[in-house]
């Protein structure tokens, strides 16, 4: 291999490892927003369970009563 060759080798090594840099920035990028996504979810799915026990709590069914669509 001559100089011109290494160095064509060594340009197209740095441009994939930008490529791949590049890359790994933007996937850390998505993986941080979906974080924070499925936190909120599941702050919310939290606060829809208190609120559903809340009015389960509130409204009793009696064991021998039917549901109204029955």
């Amino acid at each position: 291999m001559n100089t011109s060759q290494i160095n064509q080798r060594i340009d197209e090594l740095e441009f994939k490892l930008q490529f791949q840099e590049d890359t790994i920035d933007s996937l850390n990028r998505a993986l941080i927003s979906q974080q924070k996504d499925m936190l909120l979810i599941q702050e919310k799915l939290v606060l829809l369970g208190n609120q559903l026990e809340s009015y389960r709590q509130q409204q009793p069914i009696h064991d021998g009563d039917k549901p109204p669509h029955y």
